[in-house]
């Protein structure tokens, strides 16, 4: 069976050599050519080759020797020289961060368990931390600290109907409960965590 090596993949070796059979390029030179460079035919340029690359193989002394004196530019007329230092017209256009109509509203995503349900701008609390008032009025409600003014107003809505006097014949124990429940909706419909929302109410 061949062993074709790493130079039969095509690949390089360990420290870019590319070992194989080749025997170094440079004229009196019996070393092995491990390193690769490109063949340059005379008044060609190798900006633009006409072809598939052509390869010559050099030991690590004279590939050295070789880079050292390689100029890309050479035999590139001026005009050529200065297309390959100039970008891309597109390098030079101008980018924006964001379009003029971009909009973040539009998304469509099947979402079946509503984890990523958009909530509108009457359903956000305001980020402005919770105040002990606020969280007090909540617990009253029986809500967690991360309650919308939505549901407040659900909650209470609910409440309300549960304990108003007039549903419980005129209970003073169900009438004190009532009071509770309406001075902690209140506070909180006007509280500013809540402020961004009150237009909802």
């Amino acid at each position: 069976m061949e062993n074709f090596g790493v130079q039969g993949t095509g690949m390089k070796a360990k420290g870019g050599a590319f070992p194989g059979n080749h025997a170094c390029a440079h004229e009196g030179c019996g070393e092995a050519g491990d390193y690769r460079a490109p063949v340059r035919r005379p008044g060609s340029s190798f900006a633009a080759p006409s072809g598939p690359p052509e390869w010559q193989y050099f030991c690590l002394e004279h590939v050295r020797a070789f880079n050292a004196g390689w100029n890309y530019f050479d035999g590139m007329s001026e005009d050529a020289i200065w297309d390959a230092q100039t970008p891309y017209p597109s390098w030079d256009r101008e980018t924006r961060a964001f379009a003029h109509n971009a909009r973040d509203g539009d998304m469509r995503v099947d979402d079946a368990l509503g984890v990523l349900r958009w909530k509108t701008a009457t359903e956000v609390r305001a980020t402005s931390p919770l105040s002990r008032e606020d969280r007090q009025a909540l617990s009253k409600l029986g809500l967690p600290d991360s309650a919308t003014l939505a549901e407040v107003k659900a909650t209470y809505r609910k409440l309300a109907r549960r304990y108003h006097p007039d549903a419980n014949k005129g209970s003073r124990e169900h009438e004190a409960r009532f009071n509770a429940l309406t001075e902690a909706y209140n506070h909180l419909a006007a509280s500013a965590s809540f402020a961004k929302t009150a237009s909802g109410r």
